[in-house]
């Protein structure tokens, strides 16, 4: 358990340990963070007032607000324990090495994206997850820095600037183009735009469709394949408001079934085919197309946790409540806990890893990835039951199990991680060591 609460706020230090598998809502209510449900956690809001699920959160805190006038929602709903909780955790509640931009967290495998080919592709390099942006960052947000290229390259710019009021221009004359069937013109200006504006993930999801308008499914699939790593598709009421005639989107979708028809083993088109499925909540044939994704493409790793989401869970295995224990029967016995103030350092595969935490729960953290620049980000942890969030004022919230080794020792999995992730594992640093 920790100590009595969730700092800040309270009085307590933020021990882990002690048995205690459930994390509570800071300041009352249970199904914060359920650990025993990765990848998912049921981690919804990031523990912030006003975002009630991982949706509306991806609507509020990564969609520019200039898309206010077309941009109506994402896929929501329909899902296993196993779908991602795009940014709430930091990136994909799946991992890849989506984090690295930001927290230089990665799960020990690389991203692949399997139908990029970069001189096809000039004016966005397609081959790793996009470092999206976050904005309206809520008040309850901790606050932070960032000390690396990194962070201030993702880092969301300002509204006034000149660059970004030229991107917005070139993006709205795109989907001017595009409502009226322009879509050659529509993909220029939308390239046009994502260079000076590249953290834009609804940038990168419109010209994943203007290649779809066209035919162009091996590029659309290469711009899907990169944004689902990180980020939801749009709902149907949003892409069908780019459409000046919705017959012209069935239109496309038809001869995008029929190539998939007669090219089985397109494996491009197929993966295209099952996101446009989920944009019109058809989750059965989507699995049917993601199942033959898999089968062509088995290093696709985004189409695998797609399919795996959109399974059922599995039945619980969980035991049975047991009655009540007398009251002269002696309590279990409590874990080993772990006192989380102090200085701590983790390795694993090459990456490096601090972090220090003082008594008013203020972090810092300091990742350096195998042959990558140091990130460097402070801010305020938020600590209850065995799990932590790491709250940074210019990184999404980042949330971890953690479970206690004893006194010098805590595991640490990144929630989200893939099921067979041991995570790394913090060593206190000791004054002489």
């Amino acid at each position: 358990m920790i100590g009595g609460g969730n700092r800040p706020g309270g009085g307590n230090r933020p021990i882990i340990g002690g048995g205690n598998n459930l994390v509570n809502r800071p300041g009352g209510g249970n199904n914060f963070v359920n650990i025993n449900n990765r990848p998912g956690w049921g981690l919804g809001d990031g523990g912030r007032p006003g975002y009630g699920n991982w949706a509306d959160h991806w609507n509020n805190r990564c969609v520019n607000s200039h898309h206010n006038g077309w941009y109506h929602g994402c896929w929501s709903g329909n899902w296993g324990n196993s779908w991602y909780v795009p940014m709430v955790a930091g990136a994909t509640a799946w991992g890849l090495n989506a984090l690295l931009p930001s927290w230089g967290y990665g799960y020990g495998y690389s991203y692949s994206n399997p139908y990029y080919v970069e001189s096809a592709m000039p004016a966005y390099d397609y081959a790793q997850p996009i470092a999206v942006n976050t904005y309206d960052t809520p008040s309850a947000d901790a606050s932070g820095d960032s000390t690396s290229d990194q962070q201030a390259a993702a880092a969301a710019p300002a509204a006034e600037s000149p660059q970004m009021t030229e991107a917005y221009r070139r993006f709205d004359q795109a989907l001017a183009a595009f409502k009226k069937g322009d879509y050659a013109n529509a993909l220029q200006l939308d390239q046009q735009a994502i260079q000076k504006s590249p953290q834009d993930p609804v940038m990168h999801e419109v010209a994943a469709l203007c290649m779809f308008a066209t035919g162009d499914y091996t590029g659309a699939a290469a711009i899907l394949n990169n944004l689902l790593a990180v980020a939801p598709g749009m709902d149907w009421t949003t892409m069908s408001g780019l459409y000046g005639d919705a017959e012209a989107y069935t239109t496309q979708l038809r001869a995008l079934e029929s190539r998939c028809r007669q090219e089985r083993q397109d494996a491009a088109a197929a993966f295209v085919l099952a996101y446009h499925y989920l944009v019109i909540g058809n989750s059965d044939s989507a699995v049917n197309a993601l199942n033959h994704v898999v089968s062509l493409k088995p290093g696709d790793l985004v189409a695998k946790k797609m399919l795996a989401a959109l399974r059922p869970p599995a039945a619980s295995t969980a035991e049975p409540a047991k009655p009540d224990q007398p009251a002269d029967s002696p309590s279990p016995q409590a874990g080993p806990t772990t006192d989380l103030v102090g200085s701590w350092r983790a390795e694993r595969n090459g990456d490096r890893f601090e972090l220090s935490i003082d008594e008013n729960s203020q972090f810092t953290w300091k990742a350096t990835p195998k042959g990558k620049p140091t990130v460097t980000l402070t801010g305020t942890m938020a600590a209850a039951g065995d799990a932590i969030l790491l709250q940074s004022k210019d990184q999404v919230t980042m949330a971890a199990q953690v479970k206690s080794g004893g006194a010098d020792q805590f595991q640490f999995i990144a929630a989200g991680s893939p099921p067979d992730d041991k995570g790394i594992v913090f060593q206190r640093i000791k004054a002489n060591g």
